[in-house]
């Protein structure tokens, strides 16, 4: 399973703790986001609340560890949830996961969420991967259910 790339965005919401947040993701992915591309935006939400957009790029080989630390941090749960739904969160060569900040940020773990208050993970393959993606998955989740 090849990646071209994989970004990682973060909604910033003006009543959160943006260093907290940023630290969260650092804890997670240690050094692996000292090779991204970082692009902040600022927005503003419906009721004209302020938002900082922050996205992170990686590519190549850093991207592909990145993505074997997300696969291999979901509970069994997660994986079998992903499987299930995989096809929904695919859109060509990309993948889009939707990952739980309050949890990131209080647990340092990380889990999918398919509500608001979310870190997106797109992670872009190198080809069409959506069986050899299956594959991979349930081999993961073959070995969480063992732990």
């Amino acid at each position: 399973m090849k990646l071209s790339s994989l970004s990682i965005t973060i909604f910033c919401h003006e009543t959160e703790n943006r260093d907290k947040i940023i630290l969260a993701l650092s804890d997670f992915f240690g050094t692996l986001l000292n090779s991204s591309e970082i692009h902040e935006t600022k927005a503003e939400g419906h009721y004209g609340n302020k938002i900082e957009i922050i996205e992170y790029r990686i590519s190549g080989k850093i991207a592909n560890e990145m993505a074997n630390k997300v696969f291999n941090s979901f509970d069994y749960a997660d994986l079998i949830l992903l499987l299930s739904t995989l096809d929904e969160r695919m859109e060509g060569n990309k993948l889009h996961l939707r990952i739980d900040k309050q949890r990131l940020i209080a647990e340092k773990k990380i889990s999918l969420k398919d509500g608001d208050d979310i870190i997106k993970i797109v992670m872009s393959f190198k080809g069409k991967i959506s069986d050899e993606l299956k594959e991979e998955l349930k081999r993961i989740a073959s070995g969480a259910m063992r732990s």
